[in-house]
Parts: structure tokens; C-alpha cells; sequence
């Protein structure tokens, strides 16, 4: 019999699964994993972002990881800016959705070298992955699904790609449901992980707005107003000025307020869509209150400077920026959808509105104005409710658990 190596976590698996701590996570995985995490797009947004952090947090905790991706991307470019030492693998082609020989090549090629897990960040390109594991028997297959899906993918070959993954991971429970009701998964293998925060990071006490506030020429007595996010029409930059023009026109006496578009055209866009919003502040006569501050990377100290954040997306999965201003006590208004109900709960922890809707988003805002202790107030319980549900430390520890899971399914100890 072959001695095996490394601890044996036996846990509980369900909906309150149980979950060691993760410094005995650490010692139990080592010395056995060896992972791949995969993200083979040019773009640079929330899924990139937590693809990147995910494999540089496990990294940093002494892991060999490695990461495949494609080379001068987005991804490429905020891997080798870093200081982490994960062994980054960029490659020259973007995948096929199903057998690229490719990817068969770059795939045995990781596994020759050691790697028996692969974790990659984007369902769409499963189908020219799980084909080339299916004679590699001893190694792990894990997806995490971001965005909802509105296809139906119960049909034999999605049921054949999907038999070999070990889990698919989403971040809430929205996500879930929307899984179990698209795809042929069993759903056991179907396993919520909250996205999390580093709280040295993301703490309102440590970090001080007013210097961001004064880059932009905001006054102290001033109500910033911010919307953060890709200018981009699904993100609703659009009924974000709407809502704006009709706040100014019926602005109170002695009120000033401020309106700010945080972020910079997705890759590639044609800049039509900016040059539309900016010809709409001009009909509006709005050009001096409205700001376009932008892609920025210190979120702390943009969601500090903010007096309310919005996100007035068509649809979101899950929205990170809304967690990382309700982290900074910065109160919250998105759009209803996705997993917006999960994020405000009965809307204790910030106000809904309908996708695209200006009006009822200026009537959200105009709320929240009006009655400045009940904003304060909401953004104290959003934070605490932000703790208890979207820490780094959770996140990574149920991360392991799967890993150890899945190694353990295949007989890697």
C-alpha cells in the first residue's frame, strides 16, 4: 500500500459545509498542490481581477502556482508588474471555445511538468480543456463561472465537458440557481464562494478621502457623487447623467453636488459610446458638475472620497465595486438583478433600483440626500455585514478545502 503524504482534512459537505482553518489547509496542501490557474482573455475587469488575485493569494502563502495567459494581455501585463513570484506562462493564440490542439498541447504540457490541478476562470473554453484531462485521470479540473447564463447547456456535449470538471465555483447564490437551472452539473459539484476583501486594505478608519477629493477639485461641502465601472452601455453610465440632469435641475438651496464616471472605455471599444455620453452632458448644460476622473486603482481611498456610489447596471452577476464601497462605509445604490438582493439583503444594506430606469434612480438618490443619518447609518451595516460574509481569509480557506477535496478524488495525497 502507498504511504500517504500530508494530512487528511475529513469535512462535512452540504450548505454549511464546514471548513478547517485555513493555517491547517496550508500545511495539509504544500507539499501536494500543484495548480494552474487559466484566464485567456484580453479584457480587464472583475473576472480578470479576482482570476489574478485569486492565484497571486495563493501564491503569497507559499504555493507553486502557475498562471496561463494570453501574452501583452491585460492579465499578462498585471502578473509581471508584480512583485509575486508565481511562474507566469503567456501564450501566443486565443483558445477555440472547443478542442483547440492548441490548448491540448499547452494543457499535457502543464500536467508533464507537475502541475494536477487546473482552475480556469472561464467556462467558455471548458470545451478545450476537459477533452485533453479525460486520459489524465490524476489530475483536478475546477471552473468558476462569473457572469448568469441564458443559454441552455443540458445538451450531450456540454453534459460530456462538464462530467469531468470536480467543481464549478460562483460567487452567490443567484449564481447558483441560475447554474443548476442552465447546465448538465450535479449539484453537489456546484459550490458558493463569497469574493473577498483584504480589511487592512479596505478599512475606513485607515484611509483618508479628502486627498482624492482635492485631485479632483471637490470642496469639503460638496455631495460626491460616483459611479464606478467600464464605460461601457451595460453599465449604465447613460441613466447615471440622466438621473444627474434631473437631481441639478431640482437641486435644493445651498446644495452642491458633484458627479463623477470613474473608469475607461472596455479594450478595443471605438470611443463612440464616450463621445455619446459627453455630447448628452452638453444637451443637459451639466458640463461643470459632471467629472470623468478615468480608470483609477486605488479603490479605497475612490470609494472613501464618494458620499454615495451607484451602480446602475442593465445586469451584474455579482458586483465587486458594490462590496468594496460598502467595505469604506460608502452607502450604495445599484440596479436590481443578478445577485443585487444577496448584496443589500431587504435593503438594509444599500437602495435597489430598476435596470435603466433614470428617474427611479434619481428619486434613490435624492432619498439618501435628504435624509443624510439614515445614509450613515446604512453604509455602518453594510460594512459590518461585508466582515461577516466577504472576508479574504474565508474565501481562501474554502478555495483549499475544494482543492483538497478534488486532490483527494483523485487520489493526489
Amino acid at each position: 500500500m502507498r504511504k500517504q503524504s500530508g494530512r487528511r482534512l475529513k469535512l462535512k459537505s452540504g450548505p454549511n459545509e464546514e471548513v478547517a482553518p485555513l493555517t491547517l489547509l496550508v500545511d495539509s496542501l504544500k507539499d501536494r498542490l500543484n495548480s494552474a490557474s487559466v484566464c485567456l482573455s484580453w479584457s480587464w475587469g472583475g473576472l480578470e481581477k479576482v482570476a489574478v488575485q485569486d492565484a497571486m493569494d495563493l501564491s503569497s502563502l507559499g504555493f507553486k502556482t502557475r498562471f496561463l495567459c494570453i501574452r501583452e494581455s491585460p492579465v499578462y501585463q498585471a502578473l509581471v508588474g508584480s512583485k509575486n513570484p508565481m511562474e507566469v506562462i503567456p501564450v501566443d493564440f486565443a483558445p477555440k471555445n472547443y478542442f483547440d490542439f492548441k490548448m491540448r498541447r499547452v494543457i499535457h504540457q502543464l500536467v508533464d511538468d507537475g502541475t494536477n490541478l487546473i482552475h480556469t476562470h472561464q467556462t467558455s473554453i471548458l470545451g478545450s480543456i476537459s477533452p485533453w484531462l479525460m486520459n489524465r485521470p490524476r489530475v483536478s479540473l475546477v471552473a468558476t463561472r462569473h457572469i448568469m447564463n441564458n443559454h441552455n447547456k443540458k445538451d450531450f456535449f456540454h453534459r460530456a465537458i462538464y462530467r469531468r470538471l470536480d467543481a464549478l465555483i460562483v460567487m452567490s447564490e443567484t449564481l447558483r440557481r441560475n447554474v443548476l437551472e442552465t447546465h448538465a452539473i450535479r449539484e453537489k459539484k456546484v459550490k458558493v464562494i463569497h469574493l473577498g476583501l483584504d480589511f487592512n486594505v479596505f478599512d475606513p478608519v485607515h484611509v483618508q478621502g479628502q486627498t482624492q477629493r482635492n485631485k479632483w477639485g471637490i470642496s469639503s461641502n460638496t455631495t460626491l457623487i460616483g459611479l464606478v465601472g467600464r464605460i461601457d452601455p451595460a453599465k449604465g453610465q447613460a441613466t447615471f447623467i440622466k438621473s444627474a440632469a434631473g437631481l441639478l435641475k431640482s437641486a435644493k438651496l445651498n446644495e452642491n453636488l458633484k458627479f463623477i464616471i470613474i473608469g475607461e472605455e472596455t479594450l478595443g471599444a471605438s470611443g463612440q459610446y464616450l463621445e455619446e455620453l459627453k455630447q448628452m452632458i452638453a444637451q443637459f448644460r451639466i458640463g461643470d458638475s459632471i467629472l470623468f476622473s478615468g480608470y483609477q486603482d486605488n479603490v479605497p481611498e475612490i470609494m472613501k472620497a464618494l458620499d454615495i456610489f451607484v451602480m446602475p447596471s442593465r445586469q451584474e452577476a455579482f458586483g465587486l465595486v458594490a462590496i468594496e464601497a460598502m467595505s469604506m462605509e460608502c452607502p450604495i445604490i445599484i440596479s436590481r438583478g443578478g445577485s443585487a438582493e444577496e448584496i443589500v439583503g431587504q435593503e438594509e444594506f444599500g437602495l435597489l433600483v430598476r435596470p435603466e430606469d433614470a428617474f427611479d434612480l434619481q428619486q434613490k438618490i435624492r432619498y439618501l440626500l435628504d435624509y443624510p443619518e439614515e445614509r450613515t447609518k446604512m453604509a455602518r451595516r453594510a460594512r459590518q455585514n461585508v466582515l461577516a460574509q466577504y472576508d479574504k481569509n474565508k474565501r481562501i480557506a474554502k478555495t483549499l478545502s475544494l482543492y483538497e477535496r478534488s486532490l483527494r478524488l483523485h487520489r493526489i495525497v
